[in-house]
């Protein structure tokens, strides 16, 4: 599983312990003694929406910063979005030299592509169709998107893709490593959004171009936007979180 090559290559920046946790509505926050931070979706959608929804409640808090990122390879919904968002508090020590700005910043779609989005990114999707490609999105759940598809559809038509974007979440769900399969033939593979844990080292190997994901600036102001339900737009409007890039190859 690709999720123990990035823990294995964090492990020289991982390390102490957690200083709080926050699972909110969209997503979820790992805040590590040091002040570094990272984020991960919360999967919302697969969660047992019932009155007790994380089996580890009151005990992340003070956890050695492995065992809470060790969670990322569970098959429980909160936990694994634990684990991921404490992958990307240690990435996040590294992610100095890492460019500020936008995946469409450097993503090189030509006319005539075809472009295969897991994840619905609207901003994307639009720039993708400005130059003049085709683009097909793959969600859970139905998008008002001329391109939307379910997202069991990626099994027969990913292969087609020339740009495959896919969303970091794709970590917390599992289904990374199979859609990196599907879409081997791709010119371009991007990994995007918050979820995405930035690990060169490991991605490369697996052939990704690109990754785009978010730094935590201000860990108590993205903590509490976090429980109040916010998302990436507050996020970064408020200046608690910055976007930065990693170009690979």
């Amino acid at each position: 599983m690709i999720l123990e090559e990035v823990l294995e290559e964090l492990r020289g920046a991982g390390g102490g312990r957690v200083a709080r946790a926050v699972v909110g509505l969209g997503y979820t926050i790992v805040v590590m003694e040091d002040g570094s931070a990272g984020l991960s979706h919360t999967p919302t959608e697969d969660a047992a929406h019932e009155c007790e929804n994380n089996p580890m409640a009151g005990r992340v808090a003070g956890a050695a910063w492995e065992d809470v990122a060790r969670l990322a390879m569970s098959d429980h919904p909160v936990l694994s979005a634990l684990g991921v968002a404490a992958l990307n508090a240690a990435a996040s020590r590294l992610a100095a030299g890492y460019a500020r700005g936008d995946l469409m910043d450097h993503l090189r779609v030509r006319r005539g592509d075809r472009v295969c989005m897991v994840g619905y990114v609207p901003a994307i999707a639009r720039g993708a169709r400005e130059a003049g490609a085709e683009v097909t999105v793959f969600e859970f759940r139905p998008v008002d998107d001329p391109g939307y598809r379910p997202w069991w559809a990626s099994e027969v038509l990913m292969g087609r893709c020339d740009v495959a974007v896919l969303s970091g979440a794709t970590l917390v769900n599992k289904t990374l490593d199979r859609l990196l399969e599907l879409s081997s033939r791709a010119r371009i593979r991007a990994i995007v959004g918050p979820t995405t844990v930035m690990a060169p080292g490991t991605f490369s190997r697996h052939g990704v171009d690109l990754l785009a994901g978010t730094r935590v600036l201000d860990a108590d102001l993205a903590s509490r936007i976090i429980a109040e339900g916010g998302g990436t737009r507050t996020l970064y409007s408020a200046g608690a979180a910055e976007k930065v890039v990693a170009v690979l190859r």
